[in-house]
């Protein structure tokens, strides 16, 4: 420690500093826990904070790190958002994480998984959906489940809209760069797009196909899940479809916060 560091003034400068980017931070945890900052509301700019709280924006800074270690909000390209009331404490309660693709779905612990990524066309039937064109390319996930025999158990398409891939900092990578050998390892996407401050909507339809052709042939399932954020965004489109089999499907309401805003 040096003289400077060691001098009484300094010190208490610096405990000065520590009260007043603490003070803001309790400031925004009381609007947050109050329900006057509901999920998903976008902060003001450094600057505006940190006129309305005549602090520096460095102050402001320090409060926004903070509130992010508690979990409190998330920063993505456009600023700074409230997160999900209790985010930390409901990743740590939910009995389960639901992991991309499959979501709901469990592919059976025998079978041998691949996965690939690729840049493709957008359906025309997703277009509007995911914001964007017909002729536009987006970030595509293919997904199979092959069991021991070498049958495909399960085969999963996930569209990734032109802003999940833009505002998620681990998706917007490939952007820039797709791996040779096109296979990441997407499984926690879910948690990722709430990192970056999107509150999630999953919507799945389950459908019963009529079996083709002649026989008591069993029913045909087609799974298609739509993922959307706070402002009505779709974010992802799946086609999942498992090729024959045992199917389980397994849902998990998210664990509730243990404070709830009056």
């Amino acid at each position: 420690m040096t003289a400077m560091e060691d001098a009484p003034g300094h010190q208490d400068d610096s405990r000065t500093q520590a009260l007043r980017y603490a003070g803001v931070a309790d400031a925004i945890r009381t609007a947050v826990n109050s329900g006057s900052m509901t999920p998903g509301t976008r902060l003001p700019a450094e600057r505006e904070l940190a006129r309305q709280h005549a602090v520096h924006r460095q102050t402001v800074r320090q409060a926004l790190q903070l509130l992010r270690e508690e979990g409190l909000v998330s920063t993505d390209r456009r600023g700074t958002v409230v997160r999900r009331p209790g985010s930390r404490a409901e990743l740590l309660q939910a009995p389960s994480e639901v992991l991309f693709p499959l979501g709901a779905l469990t592919a059976g612990s025998h079978n041998r998984i691949t996965t690939r990524l690729s840049w493709e066309p957008v359906p025309a039937a997703y277009a509007a959906q995911l914001g964007s064109t017909p002729a536009a390319r987006t970030l595509v996930h293919h997904y199979r489940a092959v069991s021991s025999t070498g049958d495909v158990t399960l085969h999963a398409v996930s569209y990734l809209s032109p802003t999940a891939v833009t505002e998620i900092p681990l998706l917007s990578r490939y952007r820039r760069h797709l791996p040779h050998h096109s296979h990441s390892d997407l499984r926690r996407l879910y948690q990722w797009m709430a990192d970056a401050g999107m509150a999630l909507e999953h919507s799945e339809a389950l459908t019963l196909a009529a079996p083709q052709g002649a026989g008591p042939a069993a029913p045909r399932v087609r799974i298609q899940r739509h993922v959307r954020d706070q402002y009505h965004r779709t974010l992802e489109i799946s086609r999942i479809t498992p090729a024959g089999g045992d199917l389980t499907y397994r849902f998990t309401a998210p664990a509730k916060p243990a404070f709830q805003p009056a």
